[in-house]
């Protein structure tokens, strides 16, 4: 197994470090960049902060949160690094008092005339029950610190007008203090390639290899995934694709302990450009489940996505079904069948006052220890108003909801919050 001590590399320091070497090393030469200072103030009711379902506890929080943003665009560079550090107070339970950290990294370099180079990372430090990555969906049953640090970096070759390379490495590290959770590193390579044999005819192909190690005497998990596609232009506005993934999940634990599989999935779907207002993107499928051990299962994969747009605000209808393999973080349960719908909506009633409004359902159904069933609900509604040129005001309120077949992973949470944020930019 790889040695996890490796995971102090890159931890917040040594990532902002490299970043602000490169910066001071490159400043000379950039024609344009923009140093973007901010400081944000809010307060906030929280109905439930320990998302507990038997013993809600509330409180009133002020965070305050200062913020450091660098920015750069030239000819052949795109760049971004910004640092936030939170000071989270509870009024009526000080003891839950923290300070997060949050940090981002994003760098396209344009090497050649046909070769770029990328770099995005993502850092944060948290104590709150639900990670910021909606992609981890689990909630942590005490208010312990935990960090995750994710980078991406890899290189695009450009050999068509269309036609594209791209070679990655993906990097994901997450270290906590709760006893219950282990502490995991996933890494692997991927490739991407996009070709089109004619105007009219494209292909598709990808592929990644990844392994999860995890701290204690947990087996690792390694995970193959190899997907196909095949692009037809029928339109100038519409475009069909047809698609196949193969994934296979082989787990190092004895076989009395551990079930490989593998998974195939078939899509067919359609991307319609109406025009400035309109664009819808829809696709449908099945995939197969085959486990080395019991029975095989099949269910559906589906994806809709219909954005409109007018002159003061959009409206975006979202659906999403099928499967994803969660081994890493809170409740991490392995092969889990989904599916949801999401709906937002922005309108500006005047040049300095917007109103926004979201609502999303997920149901979750996962068999790696026993069956679980989730259904979580969010609804939020908000309005935010220009101040000043440089300073904003937010008022939003948020509901949500989990259902479970198990009764610890329910919770019911309410939130009120109240937010000034203040910037400037100096170039």
């Amino acid at each position: 197994m790889k040695p996890f001590g490796f995971c102090s590399l890159w931890s917040l320091g040594q990532t902002f470090i490299l970043v602000v070497v490169a910066v001071l090393f490159a400043a000379t030469s950039w024609a344009e960049w923009r140093f973007l200072p901010a400081l944000e103030l809010e307060e906030s009711y929280d109905s439930n902060i320990n998302l507990d379902p038997d013993h809600e506890t509330s409180d009133f929080i002020t965070r305050l949160s200062p913020e450091l943003r660098l920015e750069e665009v030239s000819a052949t560079r795109t760049f971004a690094a910004s640092y936030t550090m939170s000071l989270n107070n509870y009024r009526r339970h000080s003891e839950n008092n923290y300070i997060g950290h949050t940090g981002e990294l994003s760098w396209d370099q344009r090497l050649s005339r046909n070769l770029s180079w990328h770099i995005m990372n993502t850092y944060y430090r948290s104590e709150e029950p639900l990670e910021e990555d909606p992609e981890y969906t689990g909630v942590r049953r005490t208010r312990n610190e935990y960090s995750r640090n994710m980078v991406d970096t890899g290189f695009t070759y450009q050999f068509g007008q269309e036609d594209r390379m791209t070679v990655s490495y993906l990097d994901n590290r997450l270290q906590n203090t709760d006893p219950e959770i282990e502490d995991d590193v996933e890494y692997g390579p991927s490739l991407e390639l996009e070709y089109w044999l004619t105007r009219r005819h494209g292909l598709l192909l990808g592929y990644s290899w990844s392994r999860i190690d995890y701290k204690d005497e947990e087996p690792s998990n390694e995970t193959n995934e190899i997907g196909l596609g095949y692009q037809w232009r029928w339109s100038p506005h519409t475009t069909l694709h047809l698609d196949y993934g193969l994934a296979l999940f082989s787990s190092k634990a004895p076989a009395e302990e551990g079930d490989d599989y593998n998974v195939q999935s078939v899509a067919a779907g359609f991307d319609h450009d109406f025009g400035p207002s309109w664009a819808l993107s829809g696709s449908l499928g099945y995939y197969f489940f085959n486990p080395k051990e019991s029975g095989s299962d099949k269910g559906s994969v589906y994806g809709l996505d219909l954005v409109r747009s007018f002159s003061r605000g959009s409206v975006t209808l979202s659906g999403e079904g099928g499967y994803r393999l969660d081994y890493s973080g809170a409740e991490a349960e392995g092969f889990t069948e989904y599916r949801g719908v999401s709906l937002s909506s922005t309108y500006s009633m005047s040049p300095r006052t917007e109103l926004y409004a979201s609502t999303s359902y997920m149901y979750e159904k996962a068999e790696e220890e026993e069956r679980t069933r989730d259904e979580t609900w969010d609804v939020s509604v908000g309005t935010s108003y220009e101040i000043l040129s440089w300073l904003t005001g937010v008022v939003e309120l948020t509901q949500r909801e989990r259902n479970s077949s198990d009764e610890e992973d329910e919770y019911r949470d309410s939130l009120i919050l109240l937010r000034l944020r203040g910037t400037h930019e100096w170039r």
